[in-house]
């Protein structure tokens, strides 16, 4: 039996498509899972449950490196005083030895590289003064935390920031603090949540952070009841 020319070149055009369409699934495949994978290794960078494999994937590309959070750096609160008071309520400096105070509080996302992502800071200023000329014992808030805000310093071209999701303050004035110095255990606090986004191109928005800290407020200083720079 004569074969038909044609229908064999039909036949291995087919058979050739075949096989370069079974090898472009396969790289889409394979692509498709790499891209998985990069994006698990992204997930438990951000999460902070990166593992060897994880950093690995991260570490051998050069944009992640710089750009995923594998470290988180809380600093310490830093207090000052304050050389300018609240016009209303300067007449208590003198008499009733008020004292105003401001606080800033830094939370860091570090890149696989070292490099810093964003730093998110909670800053606010609040007064204490004696309720008796002279009586160290009563002191009070006589300020409520005022000048609230938070920013952002190295701040990345990946950073997005959002809405705030928390911003409460406890701490009305003439509160009981007594000798209260640091803070701790103190009702008084100021609590502050910033939604934000980490996108770039290849994976749009790889994560969603919520830094956050409450700060308890003391008579002299603050300490930090909860935070997370994630």
């Amino acid at each position: 039996m004569k074969k038909n020319p044609l229908a064999l070149a039909c036949m291995s055009a087919l058979a050739g498509l075949s096989l370069i369409g079974s090898a472009d699934l396969a790289a889409a495949q394979t692509q498709d899972a790499g891209d998985a994978r990069t994006r698990l290794a992204i997930q438990h960078a951000v999460a902070g449950k990166a593992d060897a494999a994880d950093l690995k994937i991260i570490g051998g590309n050069a944009y992640l490196a710089a750009s995923v959070p594998v470290e988180t750096v809380a600093g310490k609160p830093t207090v000052t005083t304050l050389t300018t008071q609240p016009a209303k309520k300067t007449s208590l400096a003198a008499t009733y030895n008020q004292v105003c105070k401001a606080v800033d509080y830094p939370l860091t996302n570090i890149s696989y590289l070292g490099e810093k992502i964003y730093t998110w800071h909670h800053k606010f200023s609040w007064c204490t003064a004696n309720t008796q000329s002279g009586a160290e014992w009563t002191r009070q808030i006589s300020v409520s935390p005022y000048d609230r805000y938070d920013y952002f310093t190295d701040k990345t071209s990946v950073v997005y920031p959002q809405g705030m999701v928390t911003d409460a303050v406890s701490a009305p004035v003439g509160g009981f603090i007594g000798m209260n110095t640091n803070g701790y255990l103190s009702p008084h606090y100021s609590h502050m949540a910033r939604g934000v986004n980490l996108c770039f191109a290849q994976y749009a928005c790889y994560a969603s952070n919520l830094p956050q800290s409450k700060m308890t407020i003391g008579r002299d200083t603050v300490t930090v009841a909860y935070a997370s720079p994630l």
